[in-house]
């Protein structure tokens, strides 16, 4: 299906060819055909990715914050326009995840309080770090979602067990990740970021935020009436293995001194996509 585009591309020099900053409006047309284990059939990995999508719209506007506020101080035009339309995406991808969330209560998940307890810890996070750190937080889950994209575009045997459309909403929102994952980065270098922040706050984010992914998710998975198997278990692991390798490798790269995203090579997902009928 098209995707909407409400709002203009951002263009620039900064960007691989062929590549632009374009926000869409997602259309959940089919938003009630979505089953409950709706990844692989598997309960556990279901759970998991719930748990994610529930931190996601308070991690978004984290996210909108951070940049905002270093906003005026980005030097050239181009900059400028690449994180008026990041904010864009990223305000698109709240309201599409909140929309998601809320159908998890017609499986007995209790969403508002999910949803509050990630709003609180996020806010925190928000309210007492320095805003520097919440910059260099910023540019981390950046690249963590990135790698999360890639692989679900570079792994397509695993990809392709989600329910149609969740893959189709998974592939929406990698490629705008895949499209915004450099803006924050040079934002930071722009306004002084060093290395040793940058990695100082990626080990930071990781601990701080590896506790409410793991008791939502464990929550989530306590409250499901369906028990969950062995074979579940096992399958679990085995999709696992297949995307923790390569993600784990990709986020290994954010740690070298003369890191930056694009050198991640993703161009031509993004450019299967554009030429898809998903992106067409």
């Amino acid at each position: 299906m098209t995707m909407q585009r409400p709002f203009p591309a951002a263009t620039s020099s900064r960007l691989p060819d062929g590549v632009t900053i374009q926000p869409r409006e997602f259309d959940w047309h089919d938003l009630e055909s979505v089953p409950q284990y709706w990844f692989a059939g598997n309960a556990i990995i279901s759970h998991l990715e719930n748990a994610f999508s529930i931190l996601i719209p308070p991690g978004e506007r984290f996210f909108i914050r951070s940049v905002r506020h270093y906003e005026d101080r980005a030097k050239d035009p181009e900059l400028g326009d690449l994180i008026r339309a990041f904010i864009q995406q990223e305000a698109l991808h709240t309201r599409a995840h909140n929309q998601f969330n809320a159908s998890l209560r017609k499986f007995g998940v209790d969403v508002d309080q999910e949803i509050a307890y990630a709003e609180r810890f996020i806010t925190a996070m928000g309210k007492y770090l320095p805003k520097k750190m919440q910059l260099a937080a910023t540019v981390f889950l950046e690249h963590l979602t990135a790698t999360g994209a890639h692989v679900l575009f570079s792994v397509p045997e695993v990809a392709e067990t989600m329910h149609p459309a969740m893959l189709r909403f998974w592939r929406w929102h990698a490629v705008e990740e895949l499209e915004h994952k450099s803006v924050a980065f040079d934002l930071y270098q722009q306004v002084g970021g060093g290395y040793l922040l940058r990695v100082f706050s990626a080990i930071a984010t990781i601990l701080l935020l590896a506790r409410p992914f793991d008791k939502i998710a464990r929550r989530m998975i306590k409250a499901d009436p369906n028990q969950i198997t062995d074979e579940m278990r096992q399958q679990a692991r085995e999709i696992n293995r297949k995307v923790m390798g390569p993600q784990l490798r990709m986020i290994g790269q954010y740690f070298k001194p003369g890191f930056h995203p694009w050198k991640c090579k993703d161009e031509k997902y993004l450019a299967e996509w554009y030429a898809s009928a998903e992106g067409a």
